[in-house]
C-alpha cells in the first residue's frame, strides 16, 4: 500500500515537472487551453509521427519545417506533401498491417514517407546505411516488411530483395531509375487529410547488433512525457534552426527531428555528414542546435570554422564520447555538449549535461527524471560504492522501450549488456560491454 502511495506521488511530481518543462518550451500554452486541449489529442489520435506535424502544421503552416539539399519546405508543404503520399500508397494497398522500410540518408524523401506510413497506421522500420546482403533480407523476412523506400545508391542490394516487397526511390540523383519515385506519386496524389486510422503508426528502430542480425524493437514511447524528458535534459532553444547530422535511422537522429517540429524549428537535413557541408549549413541557418555522432563531432573539429558559431546545444549519440573528444568540443565550441546515452531497451538511458562534462570528463551523466539506472555485481546485488564496477540496469516509467525477448525484473529495469560505475556524485562513467 506505501509503495503504491509513493509510486503515485512519484507520477504526480513527474507530470507536474513535465508540465513545467512543455510550457517553458512553449509547447503547453495556459493562454490557449483549448489549442492545447487540440494539440494532445491530434498527438494522442495520430502518434508521435504524424501528430506532430498536424499541430506544426496549423501552428506554423507558413515558417520553413525543414531544409535538405533541395531547397526549404514549410510545415504546410511537409503536411501536404504527407498526405498526398499516404493517399498514393492507400491506392497501392499499404495499410495498418503494412510495414515500410526506409534505406536513405538524411533528406525530404524519409520524412514524407515516415509522416505518410503514420498517416495510414503502417509501421516505420528505418534501415542502418550499411546493412546488406544476408542480413538485409533476414531483417526484410523478420520485420515483415511490405515496401522499401530507398536512395538511388543502394539499388543493388534492393534488387537482390524478394519481388514481394514494393520499391519507391527517395532520392534519384541525376540518373535515371525505372523505380517509382516518392515525388511522383506526390504530384499525382490529393493533398487533403486522409482517413484517421484505427490505430496510429509507429516507428521499429533496429538494435546494435554487429555482425549479427539487428533486432528490431519498437519506440513504445509516451511522446509528451519523452520530450518532457528530453528538453529537460537537452534544452534545444525552440524557433532556432536544428541541424541533424546524426541518420534519421537511429534514434540519435529521429529524436531530435521530432522534438524541433514540436517546437516549431526548422530542421535542417544533409545527405553528406562531412565537415564542410554541416559548417555551411550551420553558419547560413544560425543553428541554434546540432546532433551528431562522435565520429562526425572529430571530423567537425579537425576543420577550420569560423569562431564563435551560433549552437547553444551539441548533442553527440551513437558511440562513446572519449573525454579528449569532448574536452577538445568544450574549448573548440563552448561549454554546450550534451552526451546522450541510448541503449536498446531505453532511449533516454542517461545523458551528461556540460556541467556533468564540466565536473567529470567522460561521463555519461545521469537517469532523466523518471528514470532509473543501477549498477549490480554478478549475484545481481545493487551496488552502491563509487569505482566499483557492475553491469547497468536500465529502466524508464516514463518513455521506455523493451526489447523483444528482453527480461525486465520485478523493479522494471532491463540488464543493458554494459558494465559501468559511478563517482562520488554518483555520475554514471561506462567500462565496456559483456
Amino acid at each position: 500500500m506505501l509503495e503504491q502511495a509513493a509510486s503515485r506521488a512519484a507520477r504526480s511530481r513527474w507530470a507536474l515537472h513535465s508540465a513545467r518543462v512543455l510550457h517553458s518550451a512553449g509547447l503547453i500554452r495556459p493562454a490557449h487551453p483549448i489549442a492545447t486541449t487540440r494539440q494532445a489529442r491530434e498527438l494522442r489520435r495520430w502518434g508521435p509521427l504524424a501528430g506532430v506535424v498536424r499541430v506544426a502544421a496549423r501552428r506554423w503552416p507558413g515558417a520553413i519545417g525543414l531544409v535538405d539539399d533541395r531547397g526549404a519546405l514549410t510545415f504546410g508543404e511537409l503536411e501536404r506533401r504527407s498526405n498526398a503520399l499516404a493517399w498514393a500508397w492507400r491506392g497501392q494497398g499499404i495499410r495498418q498491417d503494412s510495414a515500410i522500410g526506409l534505406l536513405c540518408r538524411n533528406h525530404r524523401g524519409p520524412v514524407d514517407a515516415m509522416l505518410a506510413a503514420a498517416k495510414l497506421g503502417a509501421q516505420v522500420v528505418p534501415l542502418p546505411r550499411d546493412l546488406a546482403g544476408e542480413r538485409l533480407a533476414a531483417v526484410v523476412q523478420r520485420e515483415g516488411l511490405t515496401s522499401i523506400v530507398y536512395d538511388r545508391e543502394f539499388t543493388p542490394v534492393v534488387l537482390a530483395l524478394p519481388e514481394r516487397v514494393n520499391r519507391y526511390l527517395a532520392w534519384a540523383g541525376d540518373a535515371g531509375n525505372h523505380s517509382i519515385t516518392i515525388d511522383e506519386l506526390i504530384a499525382a496524389a490529393p493533398a487533403h487529410e486522409p482517413p484517421q486510422p484505427a490505430e496510429p503508426g509507429g516507428v521499429t528502430l533496429l538494435g546494435d547488433s554487429p555482425g549479427d542480425v539487428p533486432r528490431g524493437v519498437p519506440c513504445r514511447v509516451r511522446p509528451a512525457y519523452f520530450a518532457a524528458q528530453f528538453l529537460d535534459r537537452i534544452p534545444m532553444p525552440p524557433g532556432r534552426a536544428v541541424l541533424v547530422a546524426a541518420p534519421l535511422a537511429r534514434p540519435g537522429g529521429l529524436a531530435p527531428f521530432l522534438v524541433a517540429l514540436a517546437l516549431g524549428s526548422t530542421v535542417v537535413l544533409a545527405r553528406e555528414a562531412g565537415a564542410a557541408q554541416l559548417l555551411a549549413r550551420i553558419v547560413r541557418y544560425r543553428c541554434g542546435s546540432l546532433a551528431l555522432t562522435p565520429a562526425v563531432l572529430d571530423e567537425l573539429l579537425a576543420a577550420t570554422f569560423p569562431a564563435p558559431l551560433p549552437l547553444r546545444v551539441v548533442i553527440s549519440s551513437g558511440g562513446e564520447l572519449s573525454a579528449e573528444l569532448g574536452n577538445r568540443a568544450r574549448t573548440l565550441l563552448g561549454d554546450v555538449v550534451h552526451n546522450w546515452y541510448v541503449t536498446d531497451e531505453s532511449l533516454l538511458a542517461a545523458v551528461a549535461t556540460p556541467a556533468d562534462w564540466r565536473a567529470a570528463p567522460g561521463t555519461i551523466g545521469r537517469a532523466p527524471f523518471g528514470g532509473r539506472i543501477e549498477l549490480r555485481d554478478p549475484d545481481g546485488k545493487r551496488i552502491d560504492e563509487p569505482g566499483r564496477v557492475g553491469s547497468l540496469h536500465v529502466g524508464n516509467l516514463l518513455a521506455d522501450r523493451i526489447a523483444p525477448g528482453a527480461d525486465p525484473a520485478e523493479d522494471g529495469l532491463v540488464a543493458s549488456g554494459a558494465d559501468g560505475h559511478f563517482d562520488r556524485a554518483g555520475r554514471l562513467f561506462l567500462d565496456g560491454r559483456r
